[in-house]
């Protein structure tokens, strides 16, 4: 099944609370749009990207996981990035990956403040599905603040 696309979306909307926990009062102005970007190499192709939606009605997408493939190696990369059309502020920015049926997630951002995208991450799937991790927390305005964090499971499987 080389090369297919499933999607199957595990819930976090409760996880919503506490990711954005004492980012109440921030402020930060409006960044550029952060568009896709192929940071994983040039011997990588672009599969698709998967929506981050905000855990609060009426549930706008505030950022994107973009996966890419390399036919010739079997390895995966994915990247998380804001999407500053409806994110002002964005921070806290994560991205992971890892082999559908792992326990071990690949992660970046974790310990970093990152303001426009996390990864690139790889990991050797060839044969096998993979699961993709995104989050991301924002100010809104300088008002308040939201994240988003989304988890796909067997997203592609090569």
């Amino acid at each position: 099944m080389r090369g297919m696309l499933r999607t199957r979306i595990t819930s976090a909307a409760g996880a919503v609370t506490l990711l954005t926990a004492g980012l109440i009062g921030l402020s930060a102005g409006q960044a550029d749009a952060t568009s896709r970007v192929n940071h994983c190499g040039s011997s990588y192709g672009f599969l698709k990207s998967w929506a981050i939606k905000d855990g609060w009605y009426p549930n706008p997408t505030v950022g994107y996981i973009d996966v890419y493939y390399n036919s010739s190696n079997g390895n995966n990369c994915v990247i998380t990035r804001a999407n500053d059309s409806e994110v002002g502020g964005a921070n806290h920015i994560i991205a992971g990956i890892r082999k559908s049926g792992s326990s071990t997630w690949k992660l970046d951002g974790t310990n970093s403040n990152y303001t426009s995208y996390a990864g690139p991450l790889y990991v050797y799937a060839a044969g096998s599905c993979i699961d993709i991790y995104g989050e991301l927390n924002y100010t809104s305005g300088g008002t308040g603040a939201g994240g988003g964090r989304t988890v796909y499971e067997d997203v592609h499987c090569g």
